[in-house]
């Protein structure tokens, strides 16, 4: 079968690996109808130089956003036709490597397969998985009414956190970004305001005028950068909450560890897939939006196919085109 493949610093490939055998008891196969590339891919892998020998990476990672139709089943709550985001399995239940979402088929069970209806486009519902696990963070904030609230960064995870705040009924929903694309976003999907990050003594600054002083409530850093975890220290005021969803490649991020104990902060850090059931909050906002409470597409910037994998790829690492979620196509 067919699979995506990092072959080499910033190079992908499609390239024929085994099929995958008997369907296990329990497990159901999907065929990979569309795959999403996401931030942390670009981090983790495409952007990351590695040892000559490190490559090429395992089939299909580091894509984790995939959704698929069933094509076999061997558990009765997904018949042949259902159609679902599939969770990969980076590493097998006997601890082996597995495959990252980018190939043509997956087997996987029920604690990592979350139902879409029949109706809309895949393309479309693909892009819950991302938005589901920003759902799972900003359970942390709390009741936000009459609280004010900055999001630093504001690509696919911030703009999610702005609709969740919007939706929420935060009274002031600040979006913070170096991207103009990205503000003009972030004001049409709930912000109040916008700030463009030019410098920590501009934000500051700006965040002070926009909060007559105050700083803010609640901040989420959903940026991605090392410098994230300091510049949100520097805008909340003390005894504030701090989301922390920021995934960064470095180990060790430098802070104001001082001003951090001064504050009294509330500091949450949030990574669902790191929790005893990783996709219930994806589940939760698949029923939201089937019910209208979200529209799946929001983020949606483009479609592509397979054969322009490595241009999505390359188009998010360079923010090109104003891309902020781009879905490919799994048609080889």
């Amino acid at each position: 079968m067919k699979a995506a493949q990092i072959t080499g610093f910033r190079k992908v490939e499609i390239t024929d690996i085994p099929d995958l055998g008997e369907l296990k008891d329990g497990e159901v196969r999907f065929k990979t109808d569309c795959i999403s590339v996401c931030g942390s891919d670009i981090h983790s892998s495409f952007e990351k130089v590695l040892p000559e020998e490190d490559y090429p990476l395992p089939p299909g990672m580091p894509i984790h956003e995939v959704a698929g139709v069933a094509v076999e089943s061997k558990d009765e709550r997904y018949p042949v036709g259902t159609r679902a985001i599939i969770i990969p399995n980076y590493r097998k239940p006997d601890g082996s490597i597995g495959t990252g979402g980018a190939v043509e088929y997956l087997d996987q069970n029920h604690e990592r397969i979350i139902k879409l209806p029949d109706w809309g486009d895949l393309e479309d519902w693909i892009m819950l998985q991302h938005s589901g696990t920003v759902l799972y963070s900003a359970k942390h904030w709390g009741n936000i009414f009459g609280k004010s609230i900055a999001i630093l960064g504001q690509g696919g995870i911030g703009l999610s956190f702005t609709m969740l705040a919007s939706k929420q009924g935060a009274s002031e929903i600040v979006g913070i970004d170096k991207h103009d694309y990205r503000l003009d976003k972030s004001i049409s999907l709930g912000a109040t305001k916008s700030i463009k990050y030019e410098s920590l003594e501009n934000l500051i600054e700006r965040s002070e005028e926009v909060t007559d002083g105050e700083l803010f409530d609640i901040v989420v850093d959903a940026s991605g950068n090392e410098a994230g975890f300091n510049t949100c220290l520097n805008i909340i005021k003390n005894e504030g909450k701090f989301i922390t969803f920021s995934i960064v490649t470095d180990d060790m991020v430098e802070f104001e560890h001082s001003l951090m104990l001064r504050k009294n902060l509330d500091i949450h850090s949030t990574q669902i897939a790191t929790t005893p059931e990783p996709i219930a909050e994806i589940r939760e906002l698949v029923a939201l939006a089937e019910r209208g409470w979200w529209d799946p597409k929001s983020l949606k910037t483009g479609v592509s196919d397979l054969k322009d994998l490595q241009k999505a790829f390359e188009e998010y690492a360079e923010q090109k085109n104003n891309v902020i979620k781009n879905v490919v196509r799994f048609n080889p």
